[in-house]
């Protein structure tokens, strides 16, 4: 009986996927989060204004809580945190959320144009959820 037909080939037993660094996939994965921290930072922390600077700061923070989904801990009534605690501390808890979403979408990119579009979907698709969650609290609360 001949088996040289039946011998599978071309078999690959490497664990990399796609063609796409994880580790730097995880680190451009930084680049919404800081960029909506840093425009949400943009508007002032302690600077009083009119009616358009609470708009703005409103935004801000909005912004923010897209960027950071972790600072979401720190709207509990009984932590006492200031400005600069809460921003930092939620973008060291949220920024490894962030790299592990990058560098997942790395995983199974086969090149950076469609790292970029996944990563691109995703932070739309996220900051649309999270508007739509803001609504919806706030529909309920009053």
């Amino acid at each position: 009986m001949d088996y040289a037909g039946v011998v599978a080939t071309g078999i690959d037993f490497s664990t990399r996927r796609g063609g796409v660094s994880r580790t730097v996939g995880g680190i451009l994965a930084f680049a919404f989060p800081l960029a909506m921290t840093a425009l949400a930072l943009s508007v002032g922390l302690r600077r009083l204004g009119d009616m358009t600077d609470i708009a703005a700061s409103l935004l801000a923070t909005m912004m923010f809580l897209v960027a950071a989904p972790t600072a979401w801990i720190f709207t509990v009534d009984f932590i006492e945190a200031g400005r600069l605690l809460v921003i930092t501390s939620a973008l060291l808890t949220s920024l490894p959320l962030w790299y592990f979403a990058g560098s997942r979408l790395a995983y199974y990119a086969r090149s950076w144009g469609i790292w970029a579009l996944r990563y691109v979907v995703l932070c739309v698709v996220w900051s649309a959820l999270n508007v739509v969650l803001i609504v919806i609290v706030g529909s309920l609360a009053g």
